[in-house]
């Protein structure tokens, strides 16, 4: 494994383990296995180095959902959730947690994450549930609500369930969904 990846792995471990301000670059470098030096040369620093590692396939997340077209809301709905769950699977719990607290406190660095990844996806995803229910296919319920339960059943199915196939996974966050959301 190269340096970065080292750095990264290490980073991961670390600030799970003891968040971001009770790990220190010293430590990082020690349990990587390189020189401090290495991490501003690779991040510029512990603070970059929080936001890559927090960032990780976001970039490839956002993407996906951006060009994600499909015929109708709900089918629209379950493919987000597929890419989601998918996205957080590959990341992995220890991430995926990260993630959730800091959007959770509204931390700066979660704030700098959803403003660069984030918000383009949940006004996309919004904006498909709002067009849903102005046909009457999902209930009128804040779009909000609706949005957030769609990012915590994704955490649920990659964090607590990640033994559960991919495929059933998402059919079953689906048909969650459908059924405290949709007119059946």
């Amino acid at each position: 494994m190269e340096a970065k990846e080292r750095i990264l792995k290490a980073a991961e471990e670390l600030f799970f383990i003891k968040g971001y301000e009770g790990t220190g670059i010293r430590e990082i470098a020690r349990l990587a296995g390189v020189n401090s030096a290495m991490i501003s040369y690779y991040f510029g620093g512990k603070e970059n180095l929080y936001i890559t590692l927090l960032s990780r396939h976001l970039g490839e997340f956002v993407d996906a959902v951006d060009s994600l077209e499909t015929p109708g809301e709900l089918e629209f709905i379950r493919d987000f959730l597929e890419i989601y769950i998918g996205i957080l699977r590959r990341r992995g719990p220890k991430l995926s947690m990260m993630m959730v607290k800091e959007l959770r406190v509204g931390s700066p660095f979660g704030r700098k994450i959803a403003e660069r990844y984030l918000c383009r996806v949940e006004e996309k995803v919004k904006g498909v549930i709002k067009r849903a229910q102005s046909r009457g296919v999902i209930r009128d319920i804040p779009a909000d609500v609706l949005f957030v339960m769609l990012i915590h059943m994704g955490v649920i199915f990659s964090v607590r369930f990640p033994h559960i196939d991919l495929s059933e996974a998402v059919e079953i966050a689906f048909d969650l969904f459908c059924r405290g959301a949709c007119h059946v």
